[in-house]
């Protein structure tokens, strides 16, 4: 399990994940590694233009995501693809691994940077599900997958689900005594009780508090998993990168590569 948030700002494009990857079988997940990466730069280190963020499938079948992003940025560089192109370029080399491997399971991305001479930031959502990919460009502000609805609890005051929920709670008990226009009332009432809850801002936001925004989304949900019962599947390091519109790929939060291995050991 993954969670993954992507930001666009006028600024730039900020992505984040966790680091879980659980293993699992018919019996459930059988082992959790925290050191997996899902954030990468899409170009030669320290000069990509693009960023790279995954969630679902911690691969495709024995393609790992670290690759494809290598071979994703052999294309970038070598024709200098918009944003926008890249998104297409990334859903045709995934759609090839896909029907090659005869991957059935899900699998997203979020892709994002600037355009060379515009240095216009876009940032685009990119999904496979049973093979079928799915591509839509994303406007300014936040987008969440993965397990979003510990942060949306807090976000927006209450769980997303319970609009629908309480709804047809109340259906059932009145059972076939609805008032006309039943469904127009509730959702008014429901609107006018829950608008005041909403913790939701301006959303084109400075890149450093958008930043900020991913790092909370991705902390709160880390938090939640560990202390709710049953199985963690997210935690591990976070980590955050973004792209500005006068500068590349840059790490607001990286995990070094002995993170692993000096998990447990005590700091002075």
């Amino acid at each position: 399990m993954t969670i993954a948030a992507a930001y666009l700002t006028s600024e730039g494009v900020v992505l984040g994940a966790d680091s879980t990857t659980t293993i699992a079988s018919a019996e459930g997940v059988q082992q959790v590694l925290n050191h997996a990466q899902k954030v990468f730069e899409v170009g030669r280190p320290g000069d990509g233009r693009l960023g790279l963020c995954t969630w679902g499938s911690g691969s495709i079948g024995q393609t790992s995501h670290r690759t494809l992003a290598a071979r994703l940025a052999d294309v970038v560089d070598a024709k200098g693809l918009s944003v926008a192109a890249a998104a297409k370029e990334l859903t045709a080399l995934v759609t090839v691994e896909c029907q090659t491997q005869s991957f059935d399971g899900f699998v997203g991305y979020y892709l994002g940077g600037c355009d060379l001479g515009s240095h216009v930031p876009a940032c685009f959502q990119v999904k496979f599900d049973k093979r079928e990919a799915h591509s839509e460009q994303l406007g300014i502000g936040a987008m969440f997958s993965g397990a979003p609805e510990f942060f949306t609890r807090v976000f927006r005051g209450y769980d997303a689900r319970l609009h629908g929920q309480l709804r047809d709670a109340i259906k059932r008990r009145l059972g076939g005594n609805l008032p006309a226009q039943f469904d127009k009332h509730y959702a008014e009432a429901f609107e006018e009780v829950a608008r005041p809850l909403m913790a939701a801002g301006f959303q084109d936001i400075p890149i450093r508090e958008a930043i900020d925004f991913v790092h909370t989304y991705i902390h709160i949900t880390v938090k939640a998993f560990k202390f709710r019962y049953g199985v963690p599947i997210c935690g591990g390091p976070i980590e955050v990168g973004f792209v500005t519109t006068d500068r590349r790929f840059r790490w607001a939060f990286h995990k070094g590569f002995t993170s692993a291995a000096l998990e447990h050991e005590t700091m002075p």
